[in-house]
């Protein structure tokens, strides 16, 4: 018996098939980082990275310092200065992960939407087999 997703794929035309194709192929987290440099956020994804880079080098000055300094006021304001810096960089990640998943995302919603445009286009021509799914 044959499945709604290969009904799908014989009623897709050889430029969708090759689309879809290029949709499926399992992208790796690198090129998922890639990805988010080309959209049209990218100017702040730049400026993301920059701030993370210049966050960890001012926490772990901050720690260093900390291990440096003798009196409790000096380490309570060094180890403070390297959790905020700590904490902020942990937030810039955690934008970049959602930007990630987001582009993920909308990868799936056009395979979809490539989908049901083909199958619609299969039901309008009338084709046989594409509607039957019993």
């Amino acid at each position: 018996m044959e499945s709604i997703d290969e009904r799908i794929r014989k009623a897709l035309t050889s430029e969708d098939r090759q689309f879809l194709d290029q949709l499926d192929i399992k992208s790796s987290l690198y090129g998922d980082v890639i990805a988010t440099f080309r959209g049209h956020m990218r100017w702040l994804n730049v400026l993301g990275w920059v701030f993370g880079f210049v966050l960890f080098a001012v926490a772990l000055y901050c720690g260093w310092q900390f291990f440096a300094q003798s009196e409790l006021r000096s380490m309570l304001a060094w180890g403070a200065g390297a959790m905020l810096c700590a904490l902020g960089l942990g937030l810039i990640k955690l934008y970049f992960f959602m930007e990630i998943q987001k582009n993920t995302i909308i990868r799936e919603i056009k395979r979809v939407e490539l989908q049901v445009a083909s199958l619609t286009a299969a039901l309008r021509d009338g084709k046989p087999g594409a509607i039957s799914n019993r």
